[in-house]
């Protein structure tokens, strides 16, 4: 890890900090080392009962959780995790890595390290990607799936930006320098993810652009935007969607109507997953989490509580109702 990469973490966890107290979430921060790929990753902890695996997405970190973890630390113990290469884990090298294998590995190393044989997984944008492949390859790891924004792997198509950074040579690395301002976060907001920027209070704003300044975290979202996404939409080898009907555990899809891809796509999608809920977000764009934390919420509570602990490893749905 270089000097530069040191210096963004530590201005990173003191944003993360603020952020938390602003949210008036009592997280803890750690780290577990996990065997697949080898490295520390960083969580942020936080509530009692029973066990909530939270992956974000992009070149985000844990702390992006941070307005539901408010709503949910009551009812759930909930690990909010860095994905390799983001927030505060280990930077991480994607430029050759099979990233299905990797994905699966991630999570199922991650729950071996928390002591979990499974738990439900709650994941929006690329975090969705490594939730469904979890849920694909390692369906007795996967006690529910929350997928809370368009995941990766869920839909081939992508708005003309993602394309554009993705499918143009050189551009990624580009775009992701010149991220780490408060008015480019804005800007991707506003024009990438559907949202209404004046409505992001300033310390969820503050930490992101703490948390794309680290260099580490630069690069490792570069790779992955050429990798997920061409000028064509999503490139081919990162659809799921012909596989989406092997998923066995009880799902929840959330979709905001500003989302990256059209709702009607999303549903479509969703009706491929036996018994699967589809949740149409009204004036909601990519992150229901940020948002709407509250409805996010009730309806997480409800997945739960329609699949119960003893049917998620099975994926008896009996109890979860389809809508949409």
């Amino acid at each position: 890890m270089t000097r530069d990469d040191d210096t963004a973490r530590k201005a990173f966890a003191e944003r993360q900090r603020e952020l938390l107290r602003f949210y008036d979430v009592p997280a803890r921060s750690r780290y577990v080392g996990i065997e697949s790929p080898p490295m520390r990753v960083h969580l942020l902890e936080a509530g009692a009962g029973e066990p909530l695996v939270l992956i974000h997405g992009g070149d985000g970190e844990a702390a992006l959780w941070a307005p539901l973890m408010a709503e949910l630390a009551g009812d759930f113990h909930l690990h909010a995790l860095d994905r390799p290469g983001c927030g505060l884990s280990d930077p991480f090298d994607y430029r050759r890595t099979d990233l299905r294998r990797h994905a699966g590995d991630y999570v199922t190393s991650v729950l071996d390290a928390l002591g979990l044989e499974s738990a439900t997984l709650v994941a929006c944008s690329m975090g969705g990607y490594f939730a469904l492949v979890a849920a694909l390859d390692h369906p007795a790891r996967v006690r529910r799936l929350a997928l809370v924004g368009m995941p990766v792997g869920m839909s081939n198509s992508a708005p003309l930006p993602l394309r554009v950074i993705g499918g143009v040579p050189g551009l990624s690395r580009r775009f992701m320098r010149t991220r780490g301002t408060v008015k480019a976060q804005r800007a991707q907001y506003r024009q990438m993810f559907g949202m209404d920027p004046d409505a992001i209070p300033e310390p969820y704003l503050a930490s992101r652009v703490a948390g794309v300044s680290i260099p580490a975290t630069q690069d490792t979202w570069a790779v992955l935007l050429r990798r997920v996404a061409g000028l064509r939409g999503i490139r081919p080898g990162m659809y799921l969607g012909e596989e989406l009907g092997g998923i066995a555990a009880p799902t929840l899809v959330l979709w905001g109507e500003r989302d990256m891809a059209p709702i009607e796509a999303g549903r479509r999608e969703t009706a491929r997953i036996a018994g699967a809920r589809f949740a149409a977000m009204t004036g909601v764009g990519h992150h229901p989490f940020l948002e709407a934390p509250a409805e996010t919420a009730r309806l997480i509570r409800e997945l739960v509580a329609a699949a119960p602990r003893d049917r998620g490893a099975t994926g008896d749905r009996r109890g979860l109702a389809a809508v949409g």
